[in-house]
This record gives C-alpha cells, sequence and structure tokens, in this order.
C-alpha cells in the first residue's frame, strides 16, 4: 500500500501528468504542480481531464480491466507468451501477479486524482467558476465511485481513501474497509454526482465535452451498483432514468464502428495519438497483433445461427468490437443494452415475467434473433437461463462476464476447477509488504 497509495500515486497526482488526456479530445499539457493545479479554471480543467485519464491507462479500461472478465470467466483464451495473462486465464494468481499488481495501482492512482479535485476545488472561488465547480466536483465523485466499485468487484473489502494522499510515508498504513462501507460512499458520491451532473455537457467546446460523464452516466453506474447488490427496484429505476433519449443502434456492430452513438451513455474516447492495445493483444501476429487472446469456441457455439452480434464478438482477425489495430477503438463504458438487460433482470427478479420478457425481446430482435420462445414466458428459471445467455452474447468483451458468473451462483457451476476463493484476487504481495494493516484474501 505504501507503494502505490502512498509513492507511486504521490508521483501521479502531485505532477499530473497529462500525457494523452485525449479522454476528452484536448492537446496534452506536460504537467501541472500541486501548488498551482486549482488556481486557475484552466488548471482545475486540466486536472479533471488527467482525472479521467486515468482511466484509459492499458492497466486499467484500456485493456486489462476490459477484458480479463472474460479471460477468467472463458469467453477468451490466453494464445499468447505472457505467463501472467496464462495465470488469469487459468484462475491460478498469484498475489506477486504483475497484472494485478498494475491494476491496483493504476485504480488507486485514479482515486487519488479524484480526491484531489473533491479536496480542493471547493476552495476556488472565481466567480467565472461558480456554476461549473460543483458540476466538476460531481465528475470527480461519479469517478471515485467508478474506480471503488471496480476495485470491489475484484478484491471485495478494500481501503476506503476519501483525501489525497501527500506524503510518502511509510506510517500510512491503511485498513481495509468492509465492503458494505465502501458501497455506502459509491452510493453517496453517485447521489451528489447525479444531483449535480447535466444531462449532457454544451460548452461550446466539442473537444472537450465528448467523453465527459454526464447525468445519464451516473445513473447508469447506480443501476449496475444496485444489480450487485440485488436491489433489484433501484436497479430498475436507476436503468430506466439513465436511458433517458437513448435508441438502440438497428446494425449492432454501428455501436463500436461509428463510436459516440446514441445507444451509447459513457464510453472513453481513443485515437491514434493517444491508443489502446485492445485490438493488438486480440489480433494476430499476421494482422499486426500479439495474439495474446482470442474468443473461445465455447463463445462462439453460444451464439445461434443468424445472430448479428457473432462476427463483432468473435470473427476473430475480422472486424471484432476492437478492430482499429493502430488503438483508436473507443472504449464503450455503459450503453443502453446494458439497462434494458438490467432492467430485464429487475422485472425477472420481482416475478413481473412479462415485463422481463418485452426487455428481452427488445435485445434478441436488434441481433434479428425471433421472440423468446413461448414454451419459457411463464418459467422463471428458464428465464433467467435465456437473460443470462442474452447478457453474456451482447456484452462479451466489455467487462462483465466474469463478474456474471460470480453474482448469479454460475460460476462452480460453468468453470471447471473453480473455488469459491477465485470470486475474489489477491491483494497484491506488494502491498501486502509495505502495509502491514492488510489483511490477504482468503486462499492465498
Amino acid at each position: 500500500m505504501k507503494t502505490y497509495i502512498h509513492k507511486l500515486i504521490l508521483a501521479a497526482t502531485l505532477v499530473f501528468s497529462l500525457a494523452g488526456c485525449e479522454v476528452l479530445n484536448q492537446e496534452p499539457q506536460s504537467s501541472i504542480t500541486s501548488d498551482k493545479a486549482f488556481q486557475s479554471v484552466e488548471a482545475i480543467q486540466a486536472s479533471l481531464i488527467g482525472a479521467y485519464n486515468a482511466l484509459q491507462s492499458e492497466n486499467y479500461m484500456g485493456l486489462r480491466i476490459l477484458l480479463y472478465p472474460d479471460l477468467q470467466g472463458g469467453n477468451l483464451a490466453h494464445t499468447g507468451s505472457f505467463p501472467s495473462f496464462a495465470a488469469i486465464a487459468q484462475r491460478n494468481i498469484l498475489a506477486d501477479n504483475i497484472e494485478i499488481t498494475n491494476v491496483w495501482a493504476q485504480i488507486y492512482d485514479g482515486i487519488n486524482r479524484a480526491n484531489n479535485i473533491i479536496t480542493n476545488v471547493p476552495a476556488f472561488n472565481d466567480p467565472a467558476f461558480a456554476d461549473s465547480k460543483n458540476i466538476v466536483i460531481a465528475e470527480a465523485r461519479f469517478l471515485r465511485a467508478y474506480h471503488y466499485f471496480t476495485l470491489i468487484r475484484s478484491w471485495g473489502d478494500v481501503p476506503l481513501v476519501l483525501t489525497p494522499t501527500k506524503v510518502a510515508d511509510a506510517s500510512l498504513q491503511v485498513s481495509r474497509n468492509p465492503k458494505e462501507d465502501v458501497y455506502k460512499q459509491i452510493l453517496d458520491d453517485l447521489t451528489f454526482a447525479i444531483a449535480n451532473l447535466p444531462m449532457d455537457f454544451a460548452t461550446g467546446d466539442p473537444s472537450f465535452d465528448v467523453g465527459r460523464a454526464n447525468k445519464l452516466a451516473a445513473y447508469a453506474l447506480k443501476a449496475r451498483v444496485h444489480l450487485y447488490r440485488q436491489e433489484w427496484a433501484l436497479a430498475s429505476a436507476a436503468a430506466a432514468s439513465a436511458s433517458q433519449g437513448k435508441t438502440l443502434e438497428s446494425n449492432f456492430l454501428s455501436i463500436f464502428e461509428d463510436q459516440n452513438t446514441n445507444e451509447s451513455i459513457w464510453e472513453l474516447q481513443f485515437s491514434i495519438t493517444n491508443s489502446n492495445p485492445i485490438a493488438f493483444f486480440l489480433f494476430s501476429t499476421a494482422r499486426g497483433g500479439r495474439n495474446e487472446m482470442r474468443p473461445t469456441t465455447d463463445l462462439q457455439n453460444a451464439f445461434t445461427v443468424g445472430d448479428a452480434r457473432r462476427i463483432p464478438t468473435v470473427a476473430f482477425d475480422s472486424r471484432l468490437k476492437y478492430f482499429r489495430i493502430q488503438g483508436n477503438d473507443n472504449v464503450v463504458l455503459f450503453r443502453l443494452g446494458e439497462m434494458i438487460l438490467i432492467q430485464a433482470e429487475a422485472a425477472l427478479e420481482t416475478g413481473k415475467l412479462a415485463d422481463a420478457v418485452t426487455l428481452i425481446n427488445q435485445i434478441r430482435n436488434r441481433a434479428g434473433l425471433s421472440n423468446v420462445s413461448d414454451s419459457i414466458v411463464n418459467d422463471q428459471a428458464k428465464l433467467r437461463d435465456e437473460l443470462f445467455l442474452q447478457r453474456r452474447l451482447e456484452l462479451a468483451l466489455e467487462g462483465h462476464y466474469y463478474y456474471d458468473l460470480i453474482r448469479t451462483g454460475r460460476a462452480s457451476k460453468v468453470l471447471a476447477n473453480y473455488s469459491n476463493n477465485q470470486a475474489l484476487w489477491p491483494i497484491p504481495q506488494r502491498e501486502m509488504l509495505a502495509n502491514k494493516k492488510l489483511i490477504q484474501n482468503p486462499g492465498y
């Protein structure tokens, strides 16, 4: 913990590195020191860009956290040479695995960037900034909520750090907080975000507006949080709110090929100059990739004939969801398809089977499939299987599958040699050695 909640994160946040800040399509700036980071509107804007930029790392949503749930769950197979990737695919993850070590570090880096904004922006009192102050704080609180939700899905109880780390001091030891306490903070942050974020950004500078999290993004994260907590009514209501003004793309591939479509609720912006290695890791060497992962036969066989999602999901070296080998694929973090499936699951689990079927059919029909079979429309158990299948096919390679297996209790039935401790990753060994207050997850 000292290493990455006190040392590396310190360096990343006291000097806001803004290289690759294409998350908001802005030209990168070199650096902003902490004593100047919150003394002008321009510096605060740059710090906000830096907070968003933490998500784009290949150790976060720029590759690893996006694809690891499918690698662990069996939608992707490891076909490359990285032993650390092989360990994740085999669910044989040790505490010294460099992949999870870097992911932990990157997420806490993002938290510290958000904490700096949340802590320091309230003291900035330029009248020209008055209308924007709470919006910027709301964006930072949304990002912090996103980071902590990502952490608890992979590690369970985690240190809940709400103030900036400013001193690299070995005495700064932090214990893990119960997951329920972290959830409470997530929901508190989202309540503030929803109250203060606009429905959309219109500052007059489209290059700065695109990619910013708005009120719909906050509702979408809230829906996902309540889904995991099985708070069905709250999940459904939040998903409906996140869907305002959104429509399903008629062509499934368009979501990823066209980018920033009306189905998209929030997506990270990448470009050739600010790229991600997703397609590079998925494509063969013949296509300029490294062939590190590829869709499994099991995932391919899960699609029925005529499913429009099949080729964009499993057609190796074709137009996958991430097909731009130069790395300028955007990463869609929330979209309407997921919100419809959340509402369907909430309806199903509260006995509203007809409503669930109607919602599932929206997803099936867009994929070119017929309605749910009449033989199962009144069978809750079979509808659960159908809904789970549609989540797998609709959201494959978007960061959901392994978590879905765990939260629905299917992991032990679907995955060979699964043990309960595999539901969580080990706390990185580097953090355990630096912070004696940390307690390792069971089984590690």
